[in-house]
């Protein structure tokens, strides 16, 4: 089984803020996962889960590393290497892929993450095992974190063999109800980081939106989404990454739809985005 890169990433992303300092069995969730198969040793505390993290990710979508799961990193890259899944340049990652970093500076690659995007000289990473920021470990900090890291300290480049049937632009259900694919089609199209989730959005607003459905996270204090605020932006509104009754407001005019400030269950205005995003534009 195959899946799109964005399928993993909607899975790690939903590991952001997991600490294995708040689970409250023995070892992690990932190295408990990893066990099954690989012996009991990495279901203990302490062990390093970065690799198992990416590997569990993976799994989650019915996929695995190139070679198979891995917890220890040159293992992986060397697995990818055989597998010819290892690129030449980290100037061509791309969302979906697995980067490798030597924190230790000694030669060996230590640390692994998925990469949610290149943004030329820098790349946006969800890791497991890190720090939240550059004050702790980088490469055994315990949780799961959303990193930028340099082009300069990535070692090595993975690629899964993804479903490259591709696009998710033109393949969305004309439904009225704005998921994961309707999301992903919406960050490609306006150039955001594509993982099928509108992040941190206001929970106050939910109410106002029922066509909104899986992918969706709705918090008390929200710092908003990148894919609404380009979405914002080209529509001409205050670009706040916040979905609100204004940018609804908005978005209806767009598709010349009389709108109310809400997206109702199903949307009319949901249904004309679909189709405008399965004709390639917004």
């Amino acid at each position: 089984m195959t899946a799109k890169a964005y399928d993993v990433l909607r899975v790690a992303a939903g590991e952001i803020g997991y600490s294995r300092w708040d689970d409250p069995e023995e070892g992690t969730k990932y190295g408990r996962w990893y066990a099954e198969k690989h012996g009991a040793y990495f279901g203990s505390s302490g062990v390093p889960f970065c690799a198992m993290g990416v590997s569990w990710a993976l799994d989650q979508v019915g996929m695995e590393p190139p070679g198979g799961a891995f917890a220890y990193v040159p293992a992986g890259i060397n697995a990818a290497r055989s597998a010819k899944r290892l690129l030449a340049d980290v100037e061509d990652a791309q969302a979906g892929d697995l980067v490798c970093f030597d924190w230790d500076d000694d030669g060996i690659s230590d640390h692994v993450g998925i990469v949610e995007a290149n943004f030329g000289d820098y790349l946006q990473t969800i890791e497991f095992n890190t720090a939240p920021g550059s004050g702790g470990s980088q490469g055994n900090g315990g949780g799961v974190y959303r990193r930028t890291r340099d082009w300069d300290s990535v070692t090595a480049v993975i690629r899964p063999a993804y479903d490259q049937s591709a696009s998710t632009v033109g393949d969305i259900t004309e439904d009225g109800y704005w998921g994961p694919r309707t999301t992903a089609a919406l960050q490609e199209v306006l150039g955001t980081p594509i993982d099928g989730v509108v992040s941190s959005q206001e929970v106050e607003n939910r109410p106002l939106m029922p066509a909104c459905t899986d992918g969706w996270e709705w918090k008390t204090d929200p710092d908003g989404s990148a894919v609404i605020a380009a979405m914002q932006t080209r529509l001409g509104v205050p670009s706040d990454g916040i979905m609100g009754p204004a940018t609804i407001n908005a978005l209806s005019a767009r598709y010349e739809i009389e709108g109310d400030g809400t997206l109702s269950d199903p949307s009319l205005t949901v249904a004309a985005l679909q189709a405008a995003l399965n004709n390639g534009g917004f």
